[in-house]
């Protein structure tokens, strides 16, 4: 199976002993001492975002053909401290995630640790690594604005957006992100702000916490001892404690959703692929997903629904029974559109 480029990086937040490193052995497959070997460094493994559609779809237009998947990265690093001298440590443990495009905040509950508590901590570092560098570099601009430099405007003009912004996040607006026009976005994007990315929650609780825990839980040295095992066995263990399914085999699945990710697939001679875009984007985008000179030369798409590609059979099926539908530009992709884009360059 091969995969695409990487589509998000998602960094693993935890205290001390949260079990960030158990999961992420399991998650990505990393062996574990090698994890741990890593020490005070961040460690970073792919792992696929692998959908019973695209398997189904990989069967039927041709089992030979090359199969490939979208692909998060995870990263692991150390942790977190919310109280005690280790917290002067967190900006430089933070810095490790700054190019993450989302968080999975790991919590620990197995010991009666509130884990509650422990996401709200986490935020406010992140709240405050942000702070931290906004006031950096707005005492930066505040001394440049004074000066005869030939950018003095646009220095000017991104010193007035970091202090709105600022003055937002110290407010607790939560929509302040939001809020930026085109432009400030643009004059900001290098912050990489750490309190505008998405937090997925997951608690690692014991055994005879399952099910007890709101939220996402499981038990991460149940769950790791579980996918060690031969199915059959596992099957066995997994009723005896209730389990119906496994957290961490979806947690790729969970984490590309919550990140805003919808698929689309293309059948080709060769391959069966899978391809990550934003929600709401276009027809448009999807062309260049899969390459520029595609987009450049964009015609237009032929787009089959996925429920109609079951119902028929196949893609060239549903063609044939009228379910292929000419799209434009502007059409907004939905999850798991099987298309075909007629272009010329």
């Amino acid at each position: 199976m091969a995969d695409r480029p990487i589509a998000a990086r998602v960094g693993l937040l935890g205290v001390s002993g949260a079990g960030k490193t158990t999961l992420f052995a399991a998650l990505t497959g990393t062996d574990y001492s090698r994890a741990l070997v890593a020490g005070g460094k961040s460690l970073a493994a792919s792992v696929r975002v692998e959908d019973p559609r695209l398997l189904r779809m990989h069967q039927v237009e041709g089992a030979h053909k090359k199969l490939v998947t979208p692909i998060l990265e995870i990263v692991d690093g150390p942790p977190i401290a919310l109280s005690g001298p280790e917290k002067q440590d967190n900006p430089g443990v933070l810095s490790q995630f700054r190019e993450c495009d989302a968080y999975l905040a790991v919590l620990k509950s197995y010991d009666g640790s509130d884990p509650k508590t422990q996401i709200e901590g986490m935020k406010g570092e992140l709240f405050l690594g942000d702070v931290e560098s906004m006031n950096r570099r707005i005492e930066r601009l505040q001394a440049d604005v004074k000066k005869p430099l030939p950018n003095r405007e646009e220095l000017q003009r991104e010193l007035a957006a970091l202090q709105h912004l600022s003055e937002g996040v110290l407010g607790g607006d939560t929509k302040v992100f939001e809020k930026l026009t085109p432009e400030d976005e643009k004059r900001l994007r290098g912050f990489q702000f750490y309190s505008r990315k998405p937090i997925v929650p997951l608690a690692n609780v014991g055994e005879t916490q399952l099910g007890t825990v709101p939220g996402p839980a499981t038990s991460f040295k149940l769950e790791t001892e579980l996918l060690a095992m031969e199915p059959s066995e596992r099957e066995m263990f997994m009723k005896e404690y209730g389990l119906a399914s496994l957290v961490v085999p979806g947690l790729a699945n969970l984490l590309y959703r919550e990140l805003g990710f919808v698929t689309f697939a293309t059948v080709g001679d060769k391959d069966v692929t899978a391809w990550h875009l934003r929600k709401g984007a276009s027809a448009w985008d999807a062309a260049g997903r899969i390459h520029t000179d595609i987009q450049r030369g964009f015609i237009n798409c032929e787009v089959v629904s996925f429920a109609d590609w079951e119902k028929f059979g196949d893609y060239h099926e549903a063609r044939s029974h009228g379910k292929a539908r000419t799209e434009g530009k502007s059409y907004v992709m939905q999850d798991f559109d099987i298309i075909h884009i007629k272009f010329n360059v």
